[in-house]
């Protein structure tokens, strides 16, 4: 179905202008559209692409693992403040450097630039006529223009770019009632060849993070991992680690993390704060060493 859709946006190109072309049917362009769903959500790619928003411009890289049997994804921001969004499926995490702070977001159903969800197709096989286009070169790639033209006055204007080989969408424009853009996203370079690991869309500033402030939906994310990075050089004969909480202490609220160490009716709680190389241990009868 993959090839039978491209070949017939392809033929359409040779065939037909791009003015005379009439507009696909509600099927054929919600089967083509579903291919490039299924691209955008399958496939490993890396790549660059530039937003552009009136005159604000932001590049960004883009890591994608499609292929296992775990969606990952990574999007750097290459430009101004660094920030980084890792998602996993529909969980997402914002690292945002600066701050020194993780956010979370659970159940997401948007998709960044170049996927697109399956309400979104709905809704273009509902309220849009679909125009195949001419064919043009993309970041170096062949791929066919669609244009989606609003049934009626309350929607803008979308212009794809759909590669010819993979189905991926590498440009995209939105456009106002009176014809001027209001947002584009191109691809400037993009790789299908580099294996992509999982590593790679995984965040750079992971263990650093750990002593970063964070949601709690980010502190539960990131909980199991954040507890092995740290462990006791030595505790008293028979004591064993049986919680660890990471909260902020005294007046200026230093980030940092405590473990509890149990055995029988005694317990002791070993605070490691980040900005201290000194790691104090207190007995319930509030010693300290």
């Amino acid at each position: 179905m993959f090839r039978l859709v491209l070949s017939f946006l392809v033929v359409l190109v040779v065939n037909q202008g791009a003015a005379s072309a009439a507009p696909l049917s509600r099927t054929q362009a919600l089967a083509a559209l579903e291919q490039v769903a299924h691209s955008g959500r399958n496939l490993d790619y890396q790549g660059v692409f530039v937003i552009q928003r009136g005159e604000n411009v932001e590049t960004c890289r883009i890591t994608h693992l499609g292929s296992g049997p775990v969606e990952r994804e990574k999007v750097e921001r290459l430009d101004g403040e660094p920030l980084e969004i890792v998602r996993v499926e529909s969980d997402v995490l914002v690292y945002v450097p600066k701050e020194r702070f993780v956010k979370s977001r659970t159940g997401v159903v948007e998709r960044s630039f170049p996927a697109m969800t399956g309400e979104q197709i709905e809704t273009i096989g509902e309220l849009y006529e679909v125009h195949v286009g001419g064919k043009e070169r993309i970041a170096g790639r062949f791929a066919t223009h669609l244009t989606l033209l609003p049934k009626d006055n309350h929607r803008h204007r979308h212009e794809m770019w759909i590669d010819q080989r993979t189905a991926l969408q590498l440009k995209a424009q939105m456009f106002d009632d009176r014809g001027q853009l209001i947002e584009q996203v191109m691809f400037t370079e993009l790789s299908f060849n580099e294996r992509i690991t999982r590593s790679m869309v995984e965040s750079v500033y992971a263990e650093e993070a750990l002593a970063w402030r964070m949601d709690k939906g980010a502190r539960q994310r990131l909980g199991a991992s954040a507890s092995s990075h740290w462990e006791a050089v030595a505790t008293p004969p028979g004591f064993k680690k049986v919680m660890e909480v990471s909260k902020g202490r005294g007046k200026k609220r230093t980030q940092g993390s405590f473990g509890v160490f149990g055995w029988s009716f005694r317990s002791i709680r070993v605070y490691r704060i980040q900005k201290e190389k000194r790691i104090r241990i207190r007995s319930q009868k509030g010693r300290s060493s």
